[in-house]
């Protein structure tokens, strides 16, 4: 009998570009080390090319295959790997496109996101939080809540009928959004329900009740 694959998710003590995959894991009901590092550990290993091959997190190390496999770099592909692995990556090419559209346009919220989060004057802070919610990310958050109501009226999920990685992306999104700037969730009732939703998942709820409390 052929042994089951085991899985090292190492990251740091944040949600960040991690979260995605534990989030996918949690969905996908599979065990997995949760290895978080501070930023002096990671030091120690960032010169180890079978721990962190970039010099960067997060990486996932599996083991248990058939053939060897190398650690995997980079947040997104990590992403999909698992999205592939755990069948939530739609049932043909067309719904895999949708699933990468909604994906990308997480990216680009987080592009913004991650600027404010790391600008340190606070007047500018703040300016970039009003610009964020008034105008830049105004398109894609009423296209993605555009796209949710296509496919199910608002009331599923983004790509088919069960949940998918966009889902998760999106979820993902929600949570960082909603929770340091809540005036959007009154601006985006769509997005704000689906969050909801995904929140009182079983699998997504219990992953929430016991992840450690982090500010991003």
């Amino acid at each position: 009998m052929p042994t089951q694959p085991t899985y090292e998710l190492i990251y740091f003590t944040a949600r960040g570009g991690g979260e995605i995959s534990r989030l996918l894991f949690a969905q996908a009901g599979v065990e997995f080390k949760d290895t978080r590092l501070t930023q002096d550990e990671f030091k120690a290993v960032k010169g180890d090319v079978t721990r962190a091959p970039l010099g960067q997190l997060p990486v996932l190390i599996v083991k248990g295959t058939a053939t060897p496999f190398p650690p995997i770099p980079q947040s997104h592909a990590i992403e999909r790997y698992l999205a592939r692995k755990f069948d939530m990556y739609g049932k043909n090419i067309e719904e895999a496109t949708r699933i990468d559209v909604a994906c990308e346009c997480v990216v680009e919220i987080f592009t913004h996101i991650v600027k404010m989060f790391f600008e340190k004057d606070d007047a500018k802070k703040k300016e970039l939080g009003k610009s964020f919610v008034e105008k830049d990310s105004k398109t894609v958050l009423t296209a993605m809540c555009n796209a949710l109501k296509k496919n199910s009226g608002g009331k599923g999920f983004f790509v088919g009928d069960k949940m998918t990685l966009a889902d998760i992306a999106v979820f993902h999104m929600t949570e960082a959004i909603f929770g340091s700037m809540p005036p959007l969730a009154a601006m985006y009732p769509a997005l704000k329900d689906f969050s909801d939703r995904m929140r009182a998942e079983p699998k997504i709820a219990a992953w929430i009740k016991k992840r450690p409390v982090t500010q991003f």
